[in-house]
């Protein structure tokens, strides 16, 4: 049987967590304070250095250069004495200041297991509570090492075909970590990892693995401000062989325990860090091949073990790392060393002679180790990192056994991190200073004060003339201001002056200023609100061909309800005063023309210019004793509620009819249309017509209290729906009137000669 393909699909997991810690300053120790491992820990105190007189604080680029002892404020708001750089403080972690703390467990990196550590080996520390790392790695090598003399391979390509010495590997891969800082000894992680195996000898020739997933947890503590001590478990999910979704019976699990020695936070301050972990993996991942090896009647072949990452027992694994700190810990290389001791907890039986030319480890004991060396470049220092490392096979490279997947020669590692707080640091406490005693000495100032005009850019016209009184010194007499609106007073003394100002034309207004001892000079400035000025309209009637309409009436209605009138000259010119500000009613009237209304806004002291346009009578409406019937239809655009402009001569005439007979109380504004399209949307936009007819005569002067608008769709037709000219007939606007002199009207049929009919729809 053919070997089947594997592929692993599975999404990336998100961890989230809501970390909301507080950290604290740490406590004064003998002189120096201390912090380890995301939080400080009470009662272990290094001695103070010899010579040091405060507490020790952060490494910094400027701590290369000895400054003076300088005080500044800290987080809290009081002020500490900070420790001269080279005076034998250490320069390392260690502060008293809790968002220095923070600012530097910012910096630390994720393993790709997510938690703070090296590539592989994690440390028994972690950032401040709240903190996030989040790292993506890249790992790939290229080489020829699985089929050798001493292991061939069987040529997978050809059946029954040579055994192969000598192919040729390619392998690339990915990991996506995140790891969060819950309390101060509590650590969660994820991580999710990708990669795909090439081999010219296999088939398929390409072997992929998408989405194993790893969620794990981490508990710590510092036993003494150098040692950390701690532990964690890890679940880790598998996803299923050739299909979606996780092999449950693949599922494993990994627990382990190790130790940190950080030597930034002894006494005398070593930029190393040195970290051990024991793991115990119950590794199940044999099981994802399980079906493909019952269908074959044989394992899987050492290409496939490799490239699917396959073992077949559990493994206890060592992981050891040193890590140094350079250049003020820019740079951070570090060295690892990796074991893993299969142990047959599942009791797998390797065939002597297996058909994949494996040994068996039982009869070769077999551990693979490998020696990483790499380092970490932080180029701002706050929070983002680049890696590279490149892991070396020592142990299980040349030497297979059936039960543990390959150990590959080499492997390069090219990633980045970034660090993430959820905590922002909060803005220094000014320092309070006492206030000087207050100045004995009185001062005698003159007040210089402006009267203008108030504006919105406070620049109006000066108000000469105007009557400047002092509010809260009755017995000072008033001032009044000059042609440019300026006033000064006679000396006086320190203390708050107010004043009354008032003016012809504005209201009455009030300012104040204050003299202060020691002031050379001192100016109020006063703005007065102008009272409401009369404003003018003028303008031309004109009819339709622009030529003006003599003898027109015109009649204005200015804000306030006050009526006034002019006559139209030979030119249709006219001119309506002593308007107050706003909006205005101008209603024109002349002999053989429709009357016009509209609205003109009115300025203060200023003329407008409004043109009226009369359009002359042309007969198109006739007011009868149950409907307004007019001898055009009006039209819209098609399916729309908007009027054509070509309507505007009948509206107008419309609302002529309306100004004109006030016996009409109410009338129904009526809007119908054809059976073509659903009933629905025919009643919606007839309605929609009727309003906007409704709307657009309110807009000209007719009352909408005598107003109503309703439309009716298909269900009225005045004619069969049968042919165009019939539909057109029955797309039409009715005015039925409702109720005039106080009585109601009968209702109105139809009539018997609608409207000419139009092509709107």
């Amino acid at each position: 049987m053919k070997p089947r393909a594997f592929l692993f699909l599975s999404s990336l997991l998100a961890v989230p967590a809501v970390a909301s810690a507080q950290t604290a300053p740490a406590p004064a120790a003998q002189g120096g304070g201390f912090t380890f491992g995301g939080g400080n820990k009470a009662g272990a105190q290094p001695p103070k250095p010899a010579g040091t007189t405060g507490k020790p604080a952060p490494a910094t680029p400027a701590a290369t250069t000895a400054k003076p002892v300088q005080t500044a404020p800290t987080a809290e708001g009081s002020v500490e004495a900070a420790p001269a750089a080279g005076s034998g403080a250490n320069t390392g972690p260690m502060t008293n200041d809790a968002w220095g703390v923070r600012d530097y467990e910012l910096n630390e990196p994720a393993s790709l297991s997510g938690q703070a550590g090296l590539l592989h080996t994690r440390h028994l520390q972690s950032g401040a509570p709240g903190q996030f790392r989040l790292q993506f790695m890249t790992d790939f090598f290229s080489a020829k090492w699985l089929c050798t003399a001493e292991f061939p391979c069987s040529n997978q390509r050809v059946p029954g075909g040579p055994r192969v010495v000598g192919e040729g590997l390619s392998h690339v891969g990915a990991t996506l970590s995140l790891g969060v800082t819950i309390t101060k000894f509590f650590e969660l992680s994820a991580s999710t990892r990708a990669y795909a195996n090439s081999d010219d000898a296999s088939r398929p020739a390409v072997l992929q693995v998408l989405g194993d997933t790893t969620i794990g947890g981490k508990l710590y503590h510092a036993v003494s401000p150098v040692v950390g001590l701690g532990g964690g478990a890890d679940l880790l999910l598998v996803n299923q062989s050739g299909g979606v979704g996780l092999a449950g019976g693949a599922t494993g699990a990994r627990f382990w325990l190790g130790g940190t020695t950080d030597f930034r936070y002894a006494q005398k301050r070593l930029p190393m860090r040195f970290s051990l972990n024991a793991f115990y993996t119950l590794d199940n991942s044999g099981k994802v091949v399980q079906d493909v090896e019952t269908a074959r009647g044989k394992p899987v072949t050492r290409i496939e073990r490799f490239g699917l990452g396959i073992n077949r027992v559990d493994h206890v694994d060592i992981r050891f790392g040193a890590e140094a700190f350079v250049a003020q810990d820019h740079f951070r290389p570090f060295v690892e060393y990796g074991i893993d001791a299969p142990i047959n907890r599942q009791g797998y039986q390797c065939r002597a002679q297996n058909p994949s030319g494996d040994l068996c480890l039982k009869n070769s004991p077999t551990a693979p180790s490998r020696l990483t060396l790499g380092a970490r470049v932080f180029p701002w220092k706050r929070g983002f990192s680049l890696t590279g490392a490149v892991d070396i096979g020592v142990t299980g490279v040349n030497h297979f056994i059936e039960e543990v997947a390959p150990q590959a020669p080499w492997t390069a590692y090219i990633g980045a991190g970034w660090a993430i707080d959820t905590q922002d640091r909060p803005a220094p406490k000014p320092i309070e200073l006492p206030k000087p005693p207050p100045v004995v000495e009185k001062t005698k100032v003159k007040i210089a004060g402006y009267v203008h005009e108030k504006s919105a850019d406070n620049k109006g016209p000066a108000v000469a003339n105007a009557i400047v009184r002092f509010a809260n010194h009755p017995e000072f007499s008033g001032i009044v201001s000059d042609g440019a609106g300026k006033f000064s007073t006679w000396d006086l003394d320190v203390g708050s002056y107010a004043f009354a100002v008032s003016a012809d034309g504005y209201k009455g207004g009030e300012c104040q200023v204050e003299i202060k001892n020691g002031d050379k000079e001192s100016a109020v400035d006063c703005a007065l609100e102008a009272l409401p000025r009369f404003g003018t309209l003028v303008g031309h009637v004109k009819d339709e061909k622009g030529a003006g309409v003599s003898g027109a009436t015109v009649k204005g209605k200015d804000s306030s309800g006050k009526d006034v009138s002019a006559t139209t000259d030979a030119s249709g010119a006219f001119k309506l005063v002593d308007l107050l500000p706003g909006t205005a009613k101008v209603d024109v009237e002349a002999e053989g023309f429709l009357e016009s209304v509209q609205n003109a806004e009115v300025a203060p002291r200023a003329e407008k210019t409004v043109d009226v346009s009369l359009i002359k009578k042309k007969g198109l409406v006739t007011v009868g004793k149950k409907e307004i019937t007019i001898k055009q239809q009006v039209q819209f655009e098609t399916g729309s509620a908007k009027i054509l402009p070509a309507s505007d001569g009948l509206m107008t005439e419309i609302a002529d009819a309306f100004i004109h007979h006030k016996e009409i109380k109410q009338v129904e504004v009526q809007g119908h249309t054809d059976n073509v399209g659903s009933a629905s949307n025919n009643r919606v936009l007839s309605d929609e017509r009727a309003n906007a007819v409704r709307t657009w005569l309110i807009a000209h002067g007719v009352s909408g209290d005598r107003l109503t608008a309703k439309g009716y769709g298909d269900t009225k037709p005045i004619a069969p729906n049968v042919t165009a000219g019939n539909r057109a007939r029955n797309r039409r606007v009715q005015f039925v009137i409702l109720a005039q002199d106080g009585a109601a009207a009968a209702e109105v049929k139809p009539a018997a000669k609608p409207a000419k009919a139009t092509k709107t729809k």
